[in-house]
């Protein structure tokens, strides 16, 4: 595979508006060879979600308890899937459906370990898996709550490393992939505006320490071991009070 063809599928199947960069970041110079690259991309195609799983079983996975005690997907993540920003259960309502799905399931296989989810997504069937991720997908994104309060230098440090990177540690911006509004694009980089800061954080730093073994994100690894622990902090908090189709002023007044 050339490099003119390799930044191509990189564009499609990321999203990545600046595919120079990502080039730059995982293909030339950073932790992937071009053989290692050329197998990532054929890692990269999302699960499909097929438009005929039944919406009353999405409904139903999501809103009601299931026979063996399984609790309703709501009982955390909200009926309106906004999540529960400050202990860190995400937001669900909004993401793509694929990659609620595909999330459902890394957890039912072992590839993202977590004590709650991973035996509750081992109970659901796939087509319960994509059908409750269809469900969620289509509810409205909730209205945006008033972010966690925090210092001004903290959100300083987020806006600074979220839209413009790290030259020094060749750390590339959030925005290339997820977009300046922090918006997601399609299946494979997901929104992460008005996404619970603690939840963002938490995945970074398991990204850091190599906990998550996702092979479609195997660059965040990458990308958060360039990241000190300040630092996601500082990245998850701006992200957390980004808005749907906004960039936001810090509480200095700032704007990147």
């Amino acid at each position: 595979m050339d490099r003119n063809t390799a930044k191509a599928h990189i564009h499609v199947m990321t999203g990545c508006s600046n595919t120079s960069a990502w080039w730059g970041f995982v293909g030339m110079g950073g932790w992937m060879s071009r053989a290692g690259l050329a197998l990532t991309l054929a890692l990269l195609a999302p699960a499909p979600v097929f438009a005929g799983d039944d919406p009353a079983t999405g409904a139903t996975v999501a809103m009601q308890p299931g026979s063996s005690g399984r609790p309703a997907c709501a009982a955390c993540h909200s009926a309106d899937g906004a999540g529960q920003a400050d202990v860190g259960i995400p937001r669900l309502a909004g993401l793509h459906a694929s990659y609620i799905a595909d999330q459902l399931g890394h957890f039912a296989t072992g590839v993202r370990a977590n004590a709650i989810m991973a035996p509750y997504a081992a109970s659901l069937s796939a087509d319960e898996r994509r059908a409750v991720a269809e469900y969620f997908a289509a509810l409205p994104i909730p209205a945006p709550v008033d972010p966690i309060p925090e210092p001004v230098a903290k959100l300083d440090r987020g806006m600074a490393l979220f839209q413009r990177g790290d030259a020094r540690t060749g750390l590339i911006a959030c925005t290339q992939c997820h977009g300046p509004n922090g918006v997601g694009v399609g299946s494979f980089t997901p929104r992460l505006a008005g996404q619970s800061g603690p939840y963002i954080a938490e995945q970074l730093h398991r990204w850091r320490a190599g906990d998550i073994r996702d092979p479609r994100g195997a660059y965040m690894r990458a990308i958060a071991a360039r990241l000190s622990p300040a630092d996601i902090e500082a990245v998850a908090a701006y992200a957390a009070g980004l808005k749907t189709g906004e960039t936001i002023e810090n509480t200095a007044g700032g704007k990147p």
